[in-house]
Parts: C-alpha cells; sequence; structure tokens
C-alpha cells in the first residue's frame, strides 16, 4: 500500500536536508580551531548579542506589515493583530519543517478564515516571498557593483549586473505569460488576470511594499552586523551589505534545514577575504542561525498566548466587491 510519505523524494525529506546540515557543520567543525571557536562564542558580548535578537525580531515586524500591506487589496481585511498572529505562529512552525514551507502553508490557512479562499490566501504569502526575494537580489546586487574595492569572484560580479533586472522582469511578467497557455476557465489563469492584478498594475503598492521590504532587509543585515561587533570582528559595516544577502539567498537552496550549513560556510568564505579567523567567522553564522531559531521560540510564545479567531467563512458580498473591484482594475 503506497503513502504519500513513500511518493516524497528523498532529497526533500527533513532527514535528508537535517543530514546534509549536520555533515557540512561536522566538516567546518573539523577545518576550524574548536577551542578558538568555543572562546570566541563564551566572550561575545551579551548587550550585540540582546540587540542583534531585538533588531532580527523587529524585521520579522516590519515583514508582517508588508504582508497586510499585500493581502489588503485581495479583499483580506483582517486586523494587524491578525496577521501578526498568523506570522509568528508560522514563524514557530518552520521549526518543525525544513524550511519556510511549513510556517507559510499555516499562516496562508489562518489568513484565509475558511475553505473558500485558500488558495488567494497562500498567494498573499508567496506574493510577500516573491517581493522580498526581488528586493534582496537588488540590496546585495546594488552593494556588490558600488563597491568595487571589495573584489567579488566574477561570476558573482557578473550575477549582480545580470539577475536583479531578468528576476524583476520576471516578477513583472512570467505568471502573466505563464497563465496564457493554461484553457480560459481555469481558476489559476482567472487569479492571475483578475484577482492578483494589484500585483502588476499597482505601482504605487508595488513600490511601498519594495520600500518596506528594503526596510526589513537592512534590519536583518544589521542584526548580523551587531553579532559581529559582539565578536569583536573588525569588518566594515557596508561589506555586510554583500555578503549577508548572497548568503541569504544561497540558504533558499531546499537542501539543509534552514539554511544552517549554508549560512556558516558561506560566512567563512566571505570573511576570509576580509582576514577574520575561520573559526571567528563560523561564530558569526551559528551566533545567526541561534537567532533564526531563537525567533521561533518566539513564534512559539506567540502561539500559545494568541488566540486567533476561529476559521469562518467571507461574507459573499464582501468577497464579490472585491473582486468587482479587481475585475475593474483588470479591464481598465
Amino acid at each position: 500500500m503506497g503513502s504519500s510519505t513513500n511518493s516524497t523524494p528523498f532529497w526533500s525529506r527533513w532527514w535528508f536536508k537535517a543530514g546534509i546540515s549536520a555533515a557540512v557543520l561536522t566538516i567546518l567543525f573539523y577545518k576550524v580551531d574548536r577551542h578558538e571557536l568555543g572562546s570566541a562564542l563564551k566572550e561575545v558580548d551579551p548587550l550585540w548579542l540582546l540587540l542583534a535578537l531585538g533588531t532580527y525580531l523587529l524585521s520579522m515586524v516590519i515583514s508582517c506589515v508588508r504582508w497586510t500591506m499585500l493581502a489588503r487589496p485581495l479583499g483580506f481585511q483582517q486586523p494587524l493583530s491578525h496577521f501578526f498572529g498568523s506570522y509568528f505562529t508560522g514563524m514557530y512552525m518552520n521549526l518543525f519543517g525544513v524550511s519556510t514551507v511549513a510556517g507559510d502553508i499555516g499562516r496562508a490557512l489562518f489568513l484565509a478564515g475558511g475553505p473558500g479562499r485558500r488558495a488567494l490566501a497562500l498567494t498573499t504569502v508567496l506574493a510577500d516571498r516573491g517581493l522580498g526575494f526581488v528586493v534582496l537580489v537588488c540590496i546585495g546586487a546594488v552593494a556588490i557593483i558600488l563597491q568595487p574595492q571589495y573584489r567579488m569572484p566574477l561570476p558573482l560580479y557578473w550575477a549582480a549586473w545580470l539577475v536583479p533586472p531578468a528576476t524583476l522582469l520576471g516578477w513583472l511578467f512570467g505568471p502573466q505569460l505563464a497563465v496564457r497557455v493554461l484553457p480560459a476557465e481555469n481558476r489559476w489563469r482567472r487569479m492571475v488576470e483578475v484577482d492578483l492584478v494589484p500585483y502588476w498594475n499597482d505601482v504605487k503598492l508595488l513600490v511601498s511594499t519594495s520600500l518596506v521590504a528594503a526596510v526589513f532587509h537592512t534590519l536583518q543585515i544589521l542584526s548580523q552586523y551587531f553579532l559581529g561587533l559582539g565578536l569583536g570582528l573588525n569588518v566594515p559595516w557596508a561589506y555586510y551589505f554583500i555578503f549577508v544577502p548572497v548568503v541569504n539567498l544561497a540558504g533558499m537552496a531546499p537542501v539543509t534545514f534552514s539554511g544552517i550549513g549554508i549560512r556558516e560556510a558561506g560566512y567563512i568564505f566571505f570573511l576570509h577575504r576580509m582576514r577574520v579567523d575561520q573559526h571567528a567567522a563560523m561564530a558569526l553564522g551559528l551566533l545567526a542561525s541561534a537567532i533564526v531559531l531563537a525567533s521561533g521560540l518566539v513564534g512559539g510564545l506567540v502561539y500559545l498566548f494568541w488566540s486567533g479567531p476561529q476559521p469562518q467563512a467571507v461574507p459573499a458580498e464582501s468577497q464579490e466587491a472585491s473582486t468587482e473591484r479587481r475585475r475593474g482594475s483588470a479591464a481598465g
């Protein structure tokens, strides 16, 4: 008798990704001076560590605001507290998955409030992720281009020029081109052509949410800078805007547990170019991973004390009014 688990590719299962993370960390632990690594972690300034955690959590609040801004035009009018509870509960759920998929599905279900709009709610989450990806690519690319004194590998330098425009074009036109192959009555085609019109035509929405996304990523980068200060690293703050986005983008690859292993290896690679010892660079990566996990635990506290509304159907007149507004925008 078959099961969905048996049909899941082995490379997408939690044990495989956790194993990859463990294997990479084992190799790194073998290569670095473990005594020096332990000393660096013991001597980290707790005030900088707390500031890094607070900054990271603030970035999550900003990300929640961005998601709310993207969901409003699609007819989701729940109060900000509902988005906050859903978002942080999703962060907690990410602790039990190997990527952000579990948390994304969770917050989409909380937002939908019933079976009628789950696909549309999930689309707001995907749009939130997609916009964040585009802005992160642009931040890293601009930092690389404007700071030629930090000589990056040639492929990374060329990617800084080529990837951002390609990513932006994919965001603006990719889904619309993809649905052209679908039948006119297909619900996914209708969703893109009617429900998601604000994501393609509302310039004010795209600009405002992109600015919020830039604030979000800046706070996340600053949290890494604060960790570096806590470790006593002599690395210019501007250099963090190069390597943190690149490593974060690499960590999105679904091959490790929450980017653990990729993050530490990436930090060692980029900080070595600034003559930072391997043990210090790995300490920064480990602390960064600890911040991510700690934020998930904070999400657990929100999950424990937040009483979200019971799933309920969205009033038909509200759905119809929202759809008519988007249909009118599409026609215009």
